[in-house]
């Protein structure tokens, strides 16, 4: 069924992505897209991508340690 309806998989792996239970990288992969087409089809629905970025403390800690 997944193979004769896209849509499906591609609505099933932005809920996954929505809630969180996949990365980007796999929410594509489970529609079926690339990265940038997954990145698409999230703006043409309106979803906001999640980003999580290091906090201040977490990168600071990080070149803490490069620089030893």
């Amino acid at each position: 069924m997944l193979e004769v309806k896209p849509s499906i998989k591609q609505q099933m792996a932005v809920e996954l992505y929505k809630s969180e239970k996949v990365s980007l990288s796999r929410a594509a992969e489970i529609a079926g897209l690339s990265i940038e087409g997954f990145k698409e089809l999230l703006d043409l629905k309106g979803i906001e991508r999640i980003v999580a970025a290091p906090s201040k403390d977490e990168i600071r800690r990080g070149v803490d340690f490069l620089l030893g």
